[in-house]
């Protein structure tokens, strides 16, 4: 199991995890759940980085990413890692210099971030990389650099290092993370193309790690929806023997969700709704521009059967409720076939949807056919693969009521306590007033 702490970074000052196959986080806004969400991130794509810094050692690509005279892929990891960290948390400087973050992949292989005073370096809160000993020897392996031939990386070359890394991270699965505020991504369907691939290097270092790895996955994969979902079932579905009837399960929540069908057409992003009729994305609603790419990613991830991790921020927004409870079942669904999920939510409906599922899988072990017409199977939860967090006053403290296997209820229904306490004490001035 990966374990994650943080101290005192944003709005965190102290947290300590163990990661889940099923985990949500909710709290009141700014109290820290991007800044863990986008922490497992930052780690989990680590073994990324290393492979794609041993694949630019093989191929002799020049890098400032080096330390010293000696460029070795241990020394452009840690400057890498450094940069990354600037661009996913921000500036060092207004950072606390008791700040630390510890990153446990096995016992063997250990990261640990902090901030450390020098005269040396120009900045006084210096990013300071340490790596366990298991972790610096992997790194200074020569086997490590892949097998090149006149064409470049060899196929073999390739996947023996990523397997390689793999194995030693404990970690096999592809990290893909959908930020909140997406609607504006979508916004500049049309032109987004154009703006990034325009963009000079200094201008995209400038944007936030996590949106930047959002946007190149979107524009990487539009060309695959060119006969939408189902030519993905077609290709894909097929070949990896997906199971049919989870299929059109997903089809069908898919479906309600957007109220209609995505499709990528003469470069052009569509919605397809009823008769044949369109709209372009950067037209439809505001629900479906800050949906149709969490459904598409969840989909073609699905569809491949090549598991991965997502991390979704908000996955509610701009939903009606109903709709809140269908995108919370597809990713029940996703992550029953095989994937992680972590996902952050402000919704009592996502979380109400979350107890069902929940529930159901234990309602299912005395009344299972009955408990089946109520709520498909697929998307029932395990309790032993799910985690809830409440992100409050700097800390992330598990929310589970264990007696009963459920998200606590009063996490749930705290806002509807406050709100209907204010309306039964209008109500009794109300009365007042009449007598």
């Amino acid at each position: 199991m990966h374990r994650l702490i943080i101290h005192k970074l944003g709005p965190i000052d102290h947290c300590d995890l163990t990661q889940s196959q099923f985990a949500v986080l909710t709290g009141f806004q700014a109290s820290g759940k991007s800044t863990i969400v986008k922490s497992v991130f930052y780690f989990r794509t680590i073994k990324d980085d290393i492979c794609s810094i041993a694949e630019e050692i093989a191929l002799g690509v020049h890098s400032d990413e080096s330390i010293g005279d000696e460029v070795s892929l241990r020394n452009r990891l840690i400057s890498r890692l450094r940069e990354k960290f600037l661009r996913t948390f921000g500036s060092s400087w207004s950072m606390d210099m008791d700040m630390f973050l510890e990153y446990y992949y096995t016992d063997n292989c250990v990261i640990k971030i902090h901030l450390k005073e020098s005269t040396v370096y120009p900045t006084p809160n210096y990013i300071w990389i340490e790596l366990s000993d298991g972790l610096r020897a992997f790194l200074d392996r020569k086997d490590l650099i892949p097998e090149t031939n006149a064409t470049g990386i060899t196929k073999m070359g390739r996947q023996t290092l990523t397997e390689a890394v793999h194995n030693f991270f404990n970690d096999s699965l592809e990290i893909v993370y959908i930020p909140a505020g997406r609607s504006m991504l979508t916004l500049l369907s049309e032109q987004l193309s154009y703006i990034y691939t325009t963009m000079k290097d200094a201008q995209k270092r400038t944007l936030d790690y996590c949106t930047q790895n959002y946007i190149e996955r979107i524009l990487s994969l539009k060309s695959e929806f060119d006969h939408g979902l189902e030519g993905l079932v077609e290709y894909y579905g097929v070949k990896n023997k997906m199971n049919a009837e989870r299929n059109d399960l997903a089809f069908s929540m898919i479906k309600k969700i957007l109220r209609g069908k995505y499709l990528y057409s003469s470069g052009e992003e569509r919605i397809i709704l009823k008769e044949g009729k369109y709209v372009k994305v950067n037209f439809a609603s505001s629900g479906q521009q800050e949906s149709v790419w969490i459904l598409n990613l969840l989909f073609y991830y699905y569809i491949k059967g090549k598991p991965v991790m997502f991390i979704i921020e908000e996955p509610e927004s701009h939903l009606f409720p109903e709709s809140q409870k269908f995108i919370t079942e597809l990713i029940a669904l996703v992550a029953n076939s095989g994937h992680s999920v972590m996902i952050t939510t402000h919704s009592p409906y996502v979380l109400g949807t979350l107890n069902n599922l929940l529930f159901a899988d234990q309602v299912s072990k005395e009344w299972e056919q009955e408990t089946t017409h109520i709520i498909p199977k697929q998307v029932w939860i395990q309790v032993e693969r799910f985690t809830a967090l409440f992100v409050k006053e700097g800390t992330a403290d598990e929310c589970m009521d264990h007696e009963i296997n459920l998200i606590k209820n009063e996490l749930i229904d705290e806002i509807s306590k406050t709100i209907n306490q204010d309306f039964d004490k209008m109500a009794e001035l109300s009365f007042q007033a009449e007598e």
